[in-house]
């Protein structure tokens, strides 16, 4: 069996996290929504670009490093927000922060987090982003960025592209939604899950049973269990966000504002006019419907509209070094992988998240060093090969 520490490949990191984690919970995270046609769409897509190498470049200062918000990173990706993460490894969120300092990249906390935003900080001095989620009382949502800016926190992502609670069809075929709903026909398909996978059984033993969304327990009574948390998360997300609430997000952050969850190019633009810093191409991990295009299918219409006027933030399908490298080719300015990432950590734990960082990180080394480009900055649609246009000598 490959360990972590032997992994190649995020897909090594995707087999063992799989062979770790009860299907109920691994099946609908790794697939989505549907038959799982979107999530394999962001993938395929990604990966279908071939790319075009120049010859005899000098190397010798070749360079992945990338400035965000006037910030240097050491590579040009950072950790996607992560829902839930602990239900799949024990303290997930304060891991994955303490892997994004040891690697300094950004790790963006979810709204959704089991680990509150004051205890990461108090934990790890990693690059912190924060994840907004828009309530349904727009006061919840104005004491959530005013918290967030109180705690030193200077970047805050507003994703806006979920108004219902997606269907999971995985879910409702076997009757799980961890923790929040087990209907009685699912116990003996749980307790099977669970007494296969005896690792991931005494982790969430240890931990004291389903993880808890201390993010929301200030919203919730004292004392209040797993159930409770994740049903007071539910009462205010999600919730049909507008352009108004972008707007009184904007007045109210002082920081830098990214929305998160384009995927139409006017809406590019018009998050640009409505005064936001970044915006990042995605379509929520491909939970939302199983018909939607990939990410990388809309990105260069979103940076063609946008033409360099703010940051363009891709997310969605990363599985590789070269993805990443592909999506900075058609426009995007830095990445987020989330999966990548999140198999490291369910696999290793620290080492395993590091390890996927790690991988992923080499990976756009090679492909940099291969292609005959010097810096991540310098790459743009020239490397990439288009079957209807062959290359011309610059002469011609």
């Amino acid at each position: 069996m490959t360990s972590t520490i032997h992994a190649a490949t995020i897909e090594d990191l995707r087999r063992l996290a799989r062979r770790r984690t009860p299907a109920f919970l691994f099946a609908p995270m790794d697939e989505g929504s549907g038959l799982g046609a979107c999530c394999a769409r962001n993938i395929g897509h990604l990966e279908s670009f071939q790319l075009v190498p120049r010859a005899l470049v000098d190397l010798s200062r070749a360079s992945q490093k990338t400035v965000v918000f006037g910030r240097e990173y050491c590579h040009p990706f950072g950790i996607s927000a992560i829902g839930y993460a602990a239900n799949f490894r024990r303290d997930a969120d304060v891991l994955l922060a303490g892997a994004a300092q040891a690697a300094n990249i950004p790790f963006i906390l979810s709204g959704a987090s089991n680990a509150t935003l004051e205890s990461v900080l108090a934990k790890t001095r990693a690059p912190l982003w924060f994840q907004l989620y828009g309530a349904r009382d727009p006061a919840v949502t104005d004491a959530t960025v005013r918290r967030v800016h109180d705690q030193g926190v200077d970047v805050l992502v507003f994703t806006i592209d979920l108004p219902v609670a997606p269907r999971i069809e995985k879910f409702l075929r076997s009757g799980v939604r961890w923790p929040a709903r087990i209907e009685p026909r699912a116990i003996p398909y749980i307790a099977c899950e669970i007494l296969a996978h005896p690792r991931w059984t005494i982790d969430m033993i240890l931990s004291g049973g389903p993880a808890r969304l201390e993010s929301w327990a200030h919203r919730a009574p004292a004392n209040a269990t797993s159930l409770q948390l994740a049903q007071a998360f539910a009462s205010q997300v999600p919730s049909n966000q507008t352009w108004r609430d972008v707007e009184r997000v904007r007045r109210l952050w002082p920081g830098r504002l990214v929305i998160k969850g384009i995927m139409h190019p006017d809406d590019a633009v018009r998050a640009a006019e409505a005064g936001a810093d970044a915006v990042t191409v995605s379509n929520h991990g491909a939970v939302k419907l199983d018909c939607l295009p990939a990410t990388v299918d809309v990105l260069p219409s979103i940076s063609a509209a946008l033409r360099g006027r703010i940051p363009i933030f891709f997310d969605g399908g990363i599985r590789s070094g070269a993805g990443i490298v592909i999506a900075l080719c058609l426009g995007a300015d830095f990445c987020f992988a989330g999966r990548a990432i999140l198999y490291g950590l369910i696999a290793g734990g620290l080492r395993g998240a590091g390890k996927a960082i790690e991988i992923l990180g080499e990976e756009i080394r090679q492909t940099l060093l291969m292609i005959g480009c010097p810096s991540a900055t310098d790459l743009g649609k020239e490397f990439l090969f288009d079957p209807m246009r062959v290359p011309q000598a610059a002469h011609e």
